[in-house]
């Protein structure tokens, strides 16, 4: 007697080779038979007219600062994730060597008020991989984690002594379970931080033949450059490299992505290996103080810095120089503000008339008085450089997001990517095929991140699995109502049982946060 299976199905098993029509049988959380009229199960799901594929594999995201203290993973569940590759853009809850502050506390809630949980690969993974998750969760280690923990907030290049502390955590975390090293190049500490270091890191990554993956130092005017420094880590450290959410962002950047993506193309023709990964939007998600105050001020303290109406004045002067007089922001959309909720998923001309000062003042108001706790949406891309992206035989699909974490205004992808990408640009736009697209979001990042019982439906595969209506499947999350739920995801099962019918999660929580060691 199987536990379930999946009759008359369209079969698309994730490694790119055509579809076909077949029944699945799983037992124990394994497919165990792939054929054609297989009976005895204890459950049977009748699949015919819709696709049978491998469950999602998120390739770059958040959602390791949710494991403590929102386990149920609820929007990556239902829109067909069934693992999240974490720690990304140079961001990890681990390590941690100082005394917890708010920002870092706040994740790890019943779990503990100190340090301990925290202090470092080995002590996350301990913890972590016994909170059961409504969707399997994997991390890397992020470099600013680990700049934080050695030199604090400090802007200046490591010592030897320094750096070799963060080479000793990195080790650490590689061999508790961290998949890889992230870096997070505009982010601070991450910024402050001088080639010579990124290297001797990636360096280290390379012993364990573990990931790469970058948040480059920029996206805009120096995309070129910033590409150029990120490959020439990859080839010096020989690693395996990831460029972060590949995009070009503002006007005057777009078309840019040909050049970069012909460059990474590059590297692989010489024999190394490079991907990215994109997210289905013209639209980014960040920080307001990573956007609108200068990097060196954040090792001073984005709050206290701003209490000083000299330093506001500075400020002003730095945006200026950077964007001219005559822009009202209004390509920027409020996402998350602690201080003022009533401006969220609003534009910042028509939150300054509510506020009643100019953009300038508005602006560091919010960031001020939301004690650094806000976040917009910033629409600097185009469509085109999208689908250029997307259709690279190299790039995989991420939501760049956690969970919406009590949040009730935040960017759609984190609740809309995956059916997005599969109802928007395969079956409408055209980008590339079903089967190609399955690929990307399954067997693809398995191999980049070595999920070897995962991204691919075989017999002796682990059974996360998506059945959904090709032809239905779609995402209704929108900028100002992000929400709302996909349509045609049928059915999520994770570890061979059902956890999503219709896009609603049921509870059940099947996931784990896995080790690196047992890949």
């Amino acid at each position: 007697m199987y536990d379930l299976v999946i009759k008359n199905g369209k079969i698309i098993d994730g490694t790119g080779n055509p579809s076909y029509f077949a029944d699945i049988a799983v037992k124990d959380g394994k497919i165990v038979r792939i054929g054609k009229a297989i009976e005895g199960g204890a459950r049977v799901i009748d699949a015919a007219g819709l696709v049978v594929t491998p469950g999602f594999i998120d390739s770059h995201s958040h959602s390791d600062n949710a494991v403590f203290a929102f386990p149920d993973q609820t929007e990556k569940i239902e829109q067909g994730i069934t693992t999240a590759v974490g720690g990304q853009c140079g961001s990890s809850l681990f390590p941690v060597t100082r005394d917890l502050t708010p920002e870092n506390d706040a994740p790890i809630g019943e779990y503990g008020r100190t340090s301990e949980v925290l202090k470092n690969g080995s002590s996350y993974f301990r913890v972590a991989s016994t909170v059961p998750q409504g969707s399997n969760l994997v991390t890397l280690v992020g470099h600013g984690a680990l700049r934080k923990a050695v030199m604090g907030m400090e802007n200046r290049p490591s010592t030897p002594e320094e750096l070799e502390k963060m080479k000793a955590l990195l080790r650490d975390a590689l061999e508790a379970g961290a998949l890889g090293l992230s870096f997070g190049l505009i982010y601070t500490p991450g910024v402050y931080a001088q080639y010579e270091e990124l290297l001797e890191l990636a360096k280290v990554a390379g012993e364990y033949h573990a990931v790469v993956s970058a948040h480059i130092r920029g996206e805009s005017s120096n995309l070129i450059r910033a590409t150029e420094e990120f490959l020439s880590i990859v080839r010096s450290a020989k690693v395996r490299g990831v460029l972060s959410h590949h995009k070009a962002s503002g006007k005057e950047n777009w078309g840019k992505v040909t050049h970069t993506l012909r460059m990474l193309q590059e590297a692989n023709d010489e024999g190394y290996e490079v991907y990215c990964d994109v997210y289905p939007y013209i639209a980014s998600h960040t920080s307001l103080a990573a956007t609108f105050v200068p990097s060196e001020l954040h090792a001073l303290g984005v709050t206290k810095v701003l209490a000083d109406p000299a330093q506001r004045a500075k400020i002003r002067e730095w945006i200026l120089g950077k964007w001219g007089s005559n822009d009202d922001f209004g390509w920027i959309q409020i996402a998350m503000c602690k201080g003022y909720p009533d401006y969220e998923g609003l534009r910042i001309p028509e939150i300054a008339k509510r506020h009643g000062k100019d953009v300038y003042e508005t602006i560091f108001d919010m960031i001020h008085d939301s004690d650094n706790a806000c976040s917009a949406c910033y629409f600097t891309m185009c469509e085109e450089d999208v689908k250029t992206v997307m259709a690279w035989e190299r790039t995989m699909i991420g939501t760049d997001s956690s969970v919406a974490r009590g949040n009730k205004v935040y960017h759609p992808r984190l609740r809309g990517t995956f059916p997005r990408v599969l109802g928007k640009y395969v079956r409408e736009e055209g980008v590339t095929t079903l089967t190609e697209m399955i690929r990307k979001i399954t067997s693809m990042p398995a191999t980049v991140y070595g999920l070897r019982s995962k991204g691919q439906l075989h017999e002796g595969f682990d059974a996360d699995i998506c059945i959904f209506d090709a032809e239905v499947i779609i995402d209704r999350a929108e900028f100002t109502a992000c929400w709302q739920r996909a349509e045609g995801l049928k059915y999520v099962l994770l570890g061979g049982e059902v956890v999503v019918e219709d896009a609603v999660y049921n509870g059940k929580r099947l996931g784990h946060v896995m080790k690196r060691e047992a890949l």
